[in-house]
């Protein structure tokens, strides 16, 4: 478990977030929202507020996900990229986009949510543990206390 504190850019360089720690889980989610919005499944690290700390270039645009709460989504005001989403329904939670930690981490998705939405085409990963018809939100926060529970 590292606690220093790293840095990750967006692809352009003009967003960029200062974080600690490893992530408290990976996942991947098959929404038709997560379809339309990222162009296929979203694949995302889990961290605290706390952990994160985002600057530079940024806007963010809010919906309400299939929980039929609001998801809020960040991205570079520059070149687009995709940096994090939290969610009101897990309130102190962020899901930094994979992409943005390619560097620091290989993304090795445990859970994925509304499993029965993922394409045909597309195979459960080997590393995958718990798949949920739904967003599996009460089942998700019992594992991340727990996470939570080991980090510092």
């Amino acid at each position: 478990m590292a606690s220093e504190i790293r840095e990750a850019k967006c692809f352009c360089g003009a967003t960029k977030i200062n974080f600690k720690n490893d992530p408290m889980m990976h996942f991947m989610c098959h929404c038709t929202d997560c379809k339309v919005l990222f162009d296929g499944s979203s694949k995302v690290f889990v961290y605290t507020e706390l952990d994160v700390e985002i600057s530079g270039a940024h806007k963010t645009f809010s919906y309400k996900g299939g929980s039929g709460s609001l998801l809020h989504l960040t991205f570079c005001s520059s070149c687009g990229m995709n940096v994090y989403t939290k969610p009101d329904l897990l309130e102190g939670m962020v899901y930094i986009f994979s992409g943005m930690l390619k560097q620091y981490y290989e993304f090795k998705p445990g859970v994925e949510l509304f499993a029965d939405h993922r394409f045909t085409w597309e195979n459960k990963p080997d590393t995958m543990i718990q798949s949920y018809s739904n967003n599996g939100t009460l089942e998700r926060i019992g594992e991340l206390l727990e996470n939570l529970d080991q980090r510092e």
